[in-house]
């Protein structure tokens, strides 16, 4: 298997046009990331500058402190491309927000994880993710959430006709 990297500085350009189109809307952009040997999901709402940060190993995003560098300038060029006016107190900071979500339990479904944390997000329709978003969730998935997930994932791919 071969991994690509992207350029930064094309990515943080596309994230930037990416919330520009949609800034009459306030609404959180998903970003599932994957470091190389795990997924994590980042949902974005430009507008108010938060990132919540969903890790199903429950790790700390400044293990990820390039995309972190990458996300907050992104929001401070999207904060500036749109001319939006910020207390000097605010200006250099974005706000970034654990959330306690469900645990995988074994080191191959983080990325299934990520995107039932996706699903689940979409589904509720907010602009926010309070810390205790899944807290009516058990700790973690069960098998037959995840296979639920596997076989929607796989009828999307065939009613798509992908494969």
């Amino acid at each position: 298997m071969s991994m690509f990297k992207l350029d930064p500085d094309n990515v943080k350009h596309y994230i930037v046009d990416m919330f520009l189109r949609n800034k009459e809307s306030d609404k959180l952009f998903l970003a599932p990331y994957n470091s190389g040997a795990h997924w994590v999901l980042f949902a974005i709402n430009a507008v108010s500058e938060v990132i919540y940060y969903l890790d199903p190993v429950h790790g700390d995003y400044t293990n990820h402190p390039g995309i972190k560098t990458m996300l907050d300038t992104a929001l401070k060029v999207y904060r500036a491309q749109r001319g939006a006016k910020v207390s000097k107190q605010k200006s250099n900071n974005i706000t970034w927000i654990s959330i306690k979500c469900p645990r995988q339990t074994n080191n191959i479904d983080c990325g299934y994880y990520i995107l039932r944390f996706m699903k689940e997000i979409v589904e509720k329709n907010k602009t926010i993710i309070p810390e205790t978003y899944f807290a009516n969730s058990s700790p973690s998935y069960s098998e037959e959430d995840l296979m639920e997930l596997k076989e929607e994932w796989c009828q999307y791919v065939l009613d798509m006709k992908i494969i």
